[in-house]
């Protein structure tokens, strides 16, 4: 089991998948390794050892498909995503059944920093670690925090998307500053851990105000610094679909949150998979009405993560899993 999440700046940003931003690594040594090559998912070599099995409603290109068969293949070594490092046992993660590590959202975070405006902030586990902890953070850390996501002055922000860990359950807190609003988003609306729930939100965001104190925050002698812990709270109503829930305790009883998916009886591990699919949907449409998390949610998110321009290392692990389907292939 995963523990709680941990200090770090953590890594993500994700388009639909009709969009073309993968990291440039069709160059003559890939395209040769993809002729003759017949990547479909019904030739996925036998001999492959795979944690997640691509399938046919996943709409996987062949590379993508090579690349999902290759981070989701038990016999290899470890693969790192960037600089932020999500690797092979972080994306298993993203099986079903699983709980999410913190490392998969960070990579998220990152990746929609890199492309969201300046005045939107996505934060990494970080932050709600330490104030949920009462502790400081390292001057070096909120130095790197401060430089790579609060990338404007604290009266300039707009929305902040801020993930949230509460007994072993994952969910999302948006702060919309104009409209001065703490969104509260969860999977697994439980009467009964709500209050708990929305009051680490108000200690975060009361976390959020000292962390940005100081001149050196404000745009101009009149600014108005915002009083995050003050805003009041908003419940958006959310699909139907998220209606059966229930919970489960682990080896270590830690509450972890099940979804029963209605189209297959089929319960899944997946409250960290809504909440990076409601930051996505946030940054690509202003809109986080998520219907329905499935395999093919969580493999594409995989698949994003690791092809998409945000990592410098695409091109190699590209390279890599070509490489191997053609050896298992054989």
């Amino acid at each position: 089991m995963r523990n709680p999440p941990k200090e770090g700046t953590g890594c993500l940003r994700r388009t639909s998948r009709g969009q073309t931003n993968y990291y440039p690594t069709e160059n003559d040594d890939v395209l040769r390794g993809c002729q003759g090559m017949t990547m479909k998912v019904d030739r996925i070599p036998h001999t492959m050892n795979l944690a997640f099995q691509p399938q046919n409603d996943m709409n996987l290109s062949p590379i993508e498909l090579a690349v999902a068969a290759y981070v989701f293949c038990r016999d290899l070594p470890p693969v790192n995503v960037g600089d932020c490092i999500a690797n092979r046992a972080a994306l298993i993660t993203l099986v079903s059944r699983a709980e999410v590590m913190d490392d998969v959202l960070n990579v998220v975070v990152r990746m929609l920093t890199r492309t969201s405006k300046q005045t939107q902030w996505f934060l990494p586990t970080s932050i709600m670690q330490a104030a949920l902890e009462g502790r400081m953070l390292t001057s070096g850390t909120a130095t790197s925090l401060r430089n790579n996501y609060m990338r404007c002055k604290v009266d300039r922000v707009t929305r902040i998307h801020q993930p949230m860990w509460c007994d072993g359950h994952w969910y999302l807190m948006i702060i919309d500053v104009p409209r001065m609003k703490l969104i509260y988003l969860d999977s697994l609306r439980d009467p009964a851990q709500a209050e708990a729930r929305k009051t680490a939100m108000t200690r975060v965001a009361l976390y959020l105000e000292g962390l940005t104190l100081g001149h050196s925050w404000l745009s101009g002698n009149c600014s108005v610094r915002p009083r995050f812990s003050t805003f009041d709270f908003e419940d958006p109503k959310l699909p139907s679909r998220i209606k059966n829930r229930e919970k489960r305790i682990s080896s270590i009883h830690m509450p972890r949150t099940c979804i029963v998916d209605s189209r297959k009886s089929k319960v899944s591990m997946d409250c960290g998979v809504w909440v990076a699919q409601w930051m996505i949907r946030e940054h690509l449409w202003e809109d986080y009405s998520v219907q329905n998390i499935s395999n093919a949610t969580c493999m594409c998110l995989a698949v994003d993560l690791v092809m998409k321009s945000h990592n410098e290392m695409a091109g190699d692990i590209v390279s890599k899993a070509i490489a191997h389907w053609q050896v298992e292939a054989m």
